[in-house]
């Protein structure tokens, strides 16, 4: 009995180091994203990541979709920014693993100098040890539906409307008071025909 349990531990361990052994000649890309290029990194297997290189939006996934049908796995990794997930659908759909991690300080050793080249190089670092297994390596970002995200935007543009407004009220009310206008705050249905009278030098809204 202890001799079974002994074998299926075994035949368990080499799995794993078969399992691991397979993963070590996957393609890792670290990717720096800005609004007109990449800078990315690139790690096969076990090497050292190749130097970071720069590419046009258009011309990355070109590159991407060649590496894709190289017959490696391919993974690939970018913090969330300001351009949205369009970029994670886009690998996605060329087989190509990709995810989005939150925002983070990418300096571990704290030589205080940050570039495209190494926060590229620090994600595929990253990657590499999510790869082998390493869960704690990434902090990942659940990426929306398209639906989702488009809801999302109309929320935000929505409440940014609202902000400007309440901005340009403001405005309007501080300039009214600089040439010696009473504003009128009452949000009732003569507010207009009052602010009308008001506006008017020598008038007094009653």
């Amino acid at each position: 009995m202890n001799k079974c349990h002994l074998n299926t531990e075994l035949s368990s361990l080499e799995g794993t180091r078969f399992e691991f052994n397979r993963s070590t000649g996957a393609i890792k890309l670290g990717i720096d994203v800005h609004q007109d290029y990449y800078v990315v990194v690139k790690q096969e297997g076990g090497s050292n990541p190749k130097p970071a290189q720069r590419f046009r939006k258009e011309v990355f996934l070109l590159w991407a979709a060649k590496l894709s049908k190289s017959g490696s796995k391919v993974h690939a990794v970018y913090e969330a920014c300001g351009f949205g997930f369009s970029l994670q659908r886009q690998l996605s759909a060329l087989g190509i693993h990709c995810h989005v991690v939150c925002p983070q300080k990418l300096d571990e050793r704290n030589k205080r100098v940050k570039t495209d080249g190494l926060d590229a190089k620090a994600l595929c670092l990253k990657l590499d040890r999510f790869v082998q297994g390493n869960r704690e390596a990434l902090a990942l970002v659940r990426v929306p539906s398209e639906a989702e995200e488009q809801k999302r935007a109309i929320h935000r543009q929505r409440e940014q409307l609202v902000k400007t407004r309440k901005v340009l009220e403001a405005q309007g009310r501080s300039l009214m008071v600089n040439y010696g206008i009473q504003p009128v705050m009452a949000a009732t249905p003569d507010y207009a025909q009052a602010n009308t009278v008001a506006a008017r030098p020598g008038c007094k809204v009653v």
